[in-house]
């Protein structure tokens, strides 16, 4: 399984003639930056690739039709990947959405930039590659032997003019899946706005709001305090929401925790179909916050990374038991005191 969505490729080449049009010199329409991750994969010798016309929308309404997929986000310092089929991507401003049973994505698309399909080559299969306005990457789909390839070669014939609006699926209130929906005039202080202030500037806006906080609840926290409440919380197959929040994207999955390992700051997480790994030692912060659930307030553990951005979430999203939501804001309040 891979685990990571940049690995270099060594297919044919994208031709010159596309080269010369573009405002970096390396495909069409780019914004991104000197040195970005684009930009290095772009450069790879041998890589073969195709900038898809339809964009992030042309990728949004095609996903749910991929059948199964690895779908990996890359958030700096963390990276999550999960087996399955995907949920139509939600907005800001939508529902929750995440289970054990599908992979779960929440974009901002204002904040993504080009997407990029790529052929199979160096022992990865074809891939579906999003990145930032910058060139970071974002998110990855990778195809195994039971996706849809017709469905996935459809997105590079996709154009703007012939998509229709990408509208994420409806949801019941009586889905398995943990889905939260929020009141309009719900205060600004429920977990769709935590996520949802989170995608608009990759968390550092909340992380500078953070310190002032206090009085509700917001608390720095050790990471080694961190490390082990994770490890706790795997030692009782607790069920959560783990939530890699990288560029533009968070990728979200809810289910029990089955394992936790760290050695030398390094962690590994695995929750059902997911994998979630974690270098501390590339992280600035970890922060214990609150926000309203179906239960109230609810904790979370954030961590941010050296430049203030958001990398991961832990919480408790959607209608879990009365029992795994007071064991998960005991484990909360433990890291605080």
């Amino acid at each position: 399984m891979p685990a990571t969505p940049d690995d270099p490729t060594d297919s044919p080449a994208v031709g010159p003639d596309a080269a010369a049009s573009r405002p970096c010199g390396r495909h069409f329409g780019c914004r991104c930056r000197a040195g970005s991750d684009l930009q290095a994969l772009l450069d790879t010798p041998g890589f073969a690739g195709t900038v898809i016309d339809g964009g992030v929308q042309a990728a949004v309404a095609a996903l749910p039709h991929l059948d199964q997929v690895v779908g990996v986000t890359v958030a700096g310092p963390v990276v999550m990947n999960a087996v399955g089929m995907h949920h139509a991507p939600e907005l800001p401003g939508g529902p929750l959405r995440c289970g054990p049973s599908r992979i779960s994505l929440r974009i901002n698309p204002a904040r993504l930039g080009t997407v990029l399909i790529t052929e199979p080559a160096a022992h990865l299969p074809p891939t579906l590659r999003w990145f930032d306005s910058e060139g970071n990457t974002a998110h990855a789909t990778y195809l195994t032997e039971r996706s849809d390839r017709l469905a996935f070669e459809s997105i590079a014939l996709a154009t703007p003019e012939g998509l229709a609006p990408a509208v994420p699926e409806e949801h019941s209130g009586t889905s398995v899946d943990t889905d939260v929906s929020v009141d309009p005039g719900a205060p600004a202080t429920d977990q769709i706005a935590q996520f949802d202030s989170i995608l608009d500037d990759h968390g550092v806006s909340r992380r500078e709001s953070l310190p002032g906080l206090t009085d509700q609840g917001c608390a720095l926290v050790e990471p080694r305090r961190v490390i082990a409440a994770l490890e706790h919380a795997a030692l009782l197959g607790m069920p959560m929401t783990l939530a890699a929040t990288g560029p533009g994207c968070v990728q979200l999955h809810h289910d029990h925790l089955d394992g936790a390992r760290e050695h030398r700051g390094q962690m590994v997480l695995a929750s059902g179909g997911a994998r979630m790994m974690v270098d501390f030692a590339q992280l600035a912060e970890c922060w214990v916050t609150r926000a309203d659930g179906v239960w109230g307030p609810t904790g979370s553990i954030e961590l941010y990374d050296r430049r203030g951005r958001c990398a991961l979430i832990a919480t408790q999203t959607g209608p879990v038991a009365a029992g795994v939501f007071e064991g998960w804001q005991q484990l909360v309040s433990d890291l605080v005191h």
